[in-house]
């Protein structure tokens, strides 16, 4: 986890740093941060839309990637297999896109240090259903 929290300060976001890496076979094998595309302007305190909004309130408005996308994009960008037993350890629970994105991924388990609100039913439904183990770390 503290490395997740290492990769967390890469990040560009005005408002939070998230980062993310994928451990396979005692191995990192991706780190991802949250922030705005490759190669786009960082957003600035005048150009975050978001700035004034409460947390996860109008996600769609936001130009930042998010850390759990980004490693699994690179992971996809070089060519490395995250297909087995490959954890995702994140500073922050993830959004309700990255949760599905990290089922469909097949990731099998996801440690976060931090958490969103977790009361959705959807969210629950989603974990419940799919071979997705849960940790807080501690």
């Amino acid at each position: 986890m503290r490395i997740a929290e290492v990769v967390s300060q890469r990040s560009t976001c005005i408002k939070r740093n998230v980062g993310a890496i994928l451990v396979k076979d005692s191995h990192i094998i991706s780190t991802g941060y949250n922030g705005t595309p490759a190669g786009f302007k960082h957003c600035t305190q005048e150009t975050c839309v978001r700035q004034n909004l409460k947390s996860g309130e109008k996600p769609e408005l936001c130009r930042g990637v998010h850390s759990e996308i980004n490693c699994i994009v690179q992971a996809a960008i070089h060519g490395t297999s995250i297909k087995g037993e490959t954890t995702l350890y994140s500073t922050t629970f993830p959004c309700m896109s990255c949760l599905k994105l990290i089922i469909n991924a097949g990731i099998k388990r996801l440690v976060y240090k931090e958490g969103y609100n977790m009361e959705n039913k959807v969210k629950e439904e989603l974990v419940e259903e799919s071979d997705l183990t849960i940790e807080k770390f501690s």
